[in-house]
């Protein structure tokens, strides 16, 4: 009698252990979903900034290309969707403000509510871009504060938004 206590012993003890070892199985594989999950996330993050990034210093290319426009556009206020060419369309015999709606129209197209500004330091005065950052002009040169911003919602953050901001200075060489 005794080998048939044994043996049902044994039986239950192996049947808790596979248990326990699908259960570990399981939060690990819930664990390395979510690591992947988060990776894809910021992963996604940082293409946005990067695409952001090379907006912002697409446009400041693009007014040293063609500096009398530069100086005479009102970047914030030009953008009219029928009148520019879209994303990626060759632009022909280039304008400032065909530049202006091709980028606006690029920022739109390639991030989540992507909106740009392009300012113009004043002498010394003091500008706040939408980033928070204080920028002062330095009164002889031609500064340009080009800003990028989209949404991020997956990074469900107070505010959704990030930004780039580009300080450059556009003068012939």
């Amino acid at each position: 009698m005794q080998p048939n206590t044994l043996s049902r012993r044994q039986s239950g003890v192996s049947l808790i252990e596979i248990l326990v070892s699908v259960l570990l199985l399981t939060f690990g594989i819930v664990g390395l979903a979510g690591l992947q999950f988060s990776g894809t996330k910021f992963n996604h993050s940082a293409y946005l900034r990067s695409q952001g990034t090379s907006l912002a210093y697409d446009v400041a290319d693009r007014m040293r290309a063609n500096l009398s426009g530069a100086y005479l556009t009102d970047f914030a206020d030009t953008f009219v969707v029928a009148n520019g060419p879209a994303c990626g369309e060759v632009l022909g015999a280039a304008t400032a403000v065909r530049d202006v709606n091709q980028w606006k129209s690029c920022l739109e197209a390639v991030l989540p509510v992507g909106r740009g500004r392009v300012s113009r330091l004043a002498g010394s005065a003091n500008y706040v871009d939408q980033c928070g950052v204080t920028h002062t002009g330095t009164g002889g040169r031609d500064l340009f504060v080009i800003e990028v911003t989209w949404s991020n919602v997956r990074l469900q953050d107070e505010n959704n938004a990030e930004c780039v901001v580009v300080r450059t200075e556009v003068s012939p060489l």
